[in-house]
């Protein structure tokens, strides 16, 4: 939607509205398998072929906002059960997870600049 109003551009305004259709249909897509499966407590967790005990748990109910201080919309997915009934919805401020990768050089097929191609690994040299 901000790029939809972002632009004047006729052909960008045909190109947005195609693709709001398209997610309008997906949306659809989703629910409609997820009722054919049994509905919200049959068909959940999707995938059901991936061990719940190996998920990171502490995530699934999340609604990570960003650092910016800007409060999440109100709304259903950010407090209360789960609809699953398996959890409690939460707000949780985003944080950088992980650790800051190491990144080799780009693949001579990547169209990146010559430099990029050729450089040693880069490392944080504040780490």
């Amino acid at each position: 939607m901000r790029l939809f109003n972002a632009t004047k551009d006729p052909g960008m305004i045909e190109m947005w509205r195609f693709l709001i259709a398209r997610d309008t249909m997906h949306q659809q897509q989703w629910l409609a398998v997820i009722e054919e499966m049994g509905g919200l407590k049959g068909a959940l967790p999707i995938p059901n072929s991936f061990r719940q005990e190996e998920e990171a748990t502490a995530y699934s109910y999340a609604f990570f906002v960003t650092k910016d201080g800007t409060p999440p919309p109100a709304g259903r997915f950010t407090h209360g059960p789960s609809l699953d009934g398996k959890g409690e919805f939460s707000v949780v401020q985003a944080t950088p997870m992980g650790q800051e990768p190491i990144l080799g050089p780009a693949r001579p097929d990547s169209a990146a600049q010559l430099e990029q191609m050729t450089q040693k690994p880069i490392t944080n040299p504040k780490a």
